[in-house]
C-alpha cells in the first residue's frame, strides 16, 4: 500500500538526505536555513503524479545550503512531477544530475561552485521531457577541471534528448572549465523554448543548440541576452530553430552562426529580429546554407562596424530568405543587407548594453513585415516595423535596463 502524503519540516540536524530518498507522490518537504552536507554519492527517485507532485522547497525567508563535494555530484535525480524550489547548492561535479524525468521544476536556486556543470541532462540512454528550469543563478563552474557549462542537456549524437521543455529567465555567468557554454542543448531536441535569460561572461557560446531528426516542433530561443563572451560566438545554432528578438552583445567571435554539427545540418533556422553588435569577426555568419532549405535571416540589426555584418560562407540555396537587415560592416549576402548610418544614430550604445533604437534611428519601421515576431525583446506588442530585437515605438525603452 502506497504511503500517504505528507509534509515534513526539515532543519539542520534532521536527516534531509534519508527523507528525499523515500518520498511517496504528494510529499512536500520544507528545508529551513542551514548547510546540509551531502552524505557522497546520492540518488534519489521522486516518483510524484500530476495529481500528487512532489514538492522540495526552501522555507519562506530560507535559502538552505545543500553542499557536495567534486567527487560525486550533489544530487542525481529520477521521476515525475516534481520541484525543486529556492536552495543554494554548491560543490559536486554536477550541482544537479538529471536522469530519467519528466514534467519536472527546478526553479529560484542558485548553483554555484561545481567541478563541472551547473545542471545536466546527459545520462545515457535516459531522456528528460517536459522540465522547466526556470529562474535560477548559475555561476563559477567547472572548478575540478570539468567542461563547466551552466546548463548541460542531452547527449552528443542524441544518444540521450531534453524535448518539449522550458528553460526561462535564468542568470548564468562567468563559467568556467574546458568549455564553458551558458546554455548548451544537444542533437535530438525539440520542441523546447530558451527565453528571457541572461548570459553574461561565457567561454563558449553563450546558447549552443543543435537540430533532430524525425518528427518534432523547431527549437525557440528568443529574448535572451548574451553578453561579454569570452572566447567563442554568442549564440551558436546548427538549424529547425526560430532565433527572435535577441541581443548578442560583445562577443568575441560571431554573435550569432549557423552551421552543421555531429549529425544536424542547417536546415530551417529562421533568424529574425535581432540585435548583435560588437562580436569580433562578424555579427552573423552561416555555413553550408548552399545545399539546405527553409532557412530565413531578416529584420536583424547587424553592427560589427571593422567586421563582417553578414558572412553566407559558401552561399545560400535558391530558396533562403535574406530580407530587411541593416547593419555596419562588411557584407556578402545576395540581397537584404542594407548599410546603416552610425552605431550610436541607430542603436545608441552598445558598450553599456543600451541599444534600444534613438527617435530617428534608420532601423524604425524599416523592416518587412512578412517576418516580424508579433513582439519584442521587452515581450510587448510590435506597433512598428522595426529592425532589430526592439519594437521602438517609444521614444525611450519601456522595458527593463540591460
Amino acid at each position: 500500500t502506497a504511503a500517504a502524503a505528507a509534509t515534513y519540516d526539515i532543519h539542520t540536524g534532521d536527516d534531509l538526505y534519508g527523507r528525499l530518498q523515500m518520498l511517496p507522490p504528494g510529499d512536500d518537504v520544507i528545508v529551513h536555513a542551514g548547510t546540509y552536507p551531502t552524505p557522497g554519492f546520492l540518488q534519489v527517485t521522486w516518483p510524484g503524479t500530476a495529481s500528487q507532485p512532489i514538492v522540495i522547497h526552501a522555507a519562506p525567508g530560507d535559502r538552505p545550503i545543500l553542499q557536495g563535494t567534486f567527487a560525486q555530484n550533489t544530487i542525481n535525480i529520477s521521476g515525475s512531477y516534481w520541484t525543486l524550489q529556492g536552495f543554494e547548492i554548491t560543490g559536486g561535479s554536477h550541482g544537479l544530475r538529471l536522469m530519467s524525468v519528466d514534467h519536472a521544476t527546478i526553479q529560484d536556486n542558485v548553483i554555484h561552485g561545481t567541478g563541472d556543470v551547473g545542471i545536466s541532462c546527459n545520462f545515457e540512454p535516459d531522456n528528460c521531457d517536459s522540465v522547466q528550469i526556470i529562474h535560477n543563478e548559475i555561476y563559477d563552474t567547472g572548478k575540478d577541471g570539468g567542461t563547466g557549462e551552466g546548463m548541460y542537456l542531452g547527449c552528443n549524437n542524441a544518444a540521450c534528448t531534453f524535448t518539449n521543455s522550458l528553460v526561462a529567465l535564468n542568470y548564468v555567468h562567468d563559467m568556467g572549465g574546458m568549455q564553458g557554454d551558458g546554455i548548451e542543448i544537444k542533437e535530438g531536441a525539440h520542441d523546447n523554448i530558451v527565453r528571457d535569460n541572461v548570459i553574461v561572461r561565457p567561454n563558449y557560446p553563450g546558447i549552443t543548440m543543435y537540430g533532430f531528426a524525425g518528427a518534432g516542433g523547431p527549437n525557440i530561443v528568443e529574448r535572451n541576452l548574451v553578453w561579454h563572451g569570452k572566447a567563442d560566438n554568442g549564440i551558436q545554432i546548427v538549424g529547425q530553430i526560430i532565433v527572435r528578438n535577441n541581443l548578442v552583445l560583445d562577443t568575441a567571435i560571431t554573435g550569432i552562426a549557423s552551421k552543421p554539427s555531429q549529425n544536424a545540418t542547417p536546415h530551417d533556422a529562421v533568424i529574425v529580429n535581432n540585435t548583435v553588435a560588437g562580436a569580433g569577426t562578424g555579427c552573423l555568419k552561416t555555413n553550408n546554407w548552399s545545399t539546405e532549405s527553409g532557412n530565413v535571416i531578416a529584420n536583424n540589426a547587424l553592427y560589427c562596424d571593422g567586421a563582417s555584418a553578414a558572412d553566407i560562407t559558401g552561399g545560400a540555396a535558391a530558396d533562403v530568405v535574406i530580407v530587411g537587415n541593416i547593419g555596419l560592416g562588411t557584407s556578402n549576402a545576395p540581397a537584404g543587407f542594407t548599410m546603416g548610418t552610425t552605431t550610436a544614430a541607430d542603436i545608441g550604445d552598445p558598450a553599456t548594453g543600451n541599444v534600444y533604437p534613438p527617435p530617428a534611428s534608420i532601423l524604425l519601421n524599416a523592416g518587412d513585415m512578412a517576418h516580424q515576431p508579433v513582439d519584442d525583446f521587452n515581450g510587448l506588442a510590435r506597433v512598428l516595423r522595426t529592425v532589430g530585437a526592439y519594437d521602438g515605438a517609444s521614444p525611450t525603452n519601456p522595458g527593463w535596463t540591460v
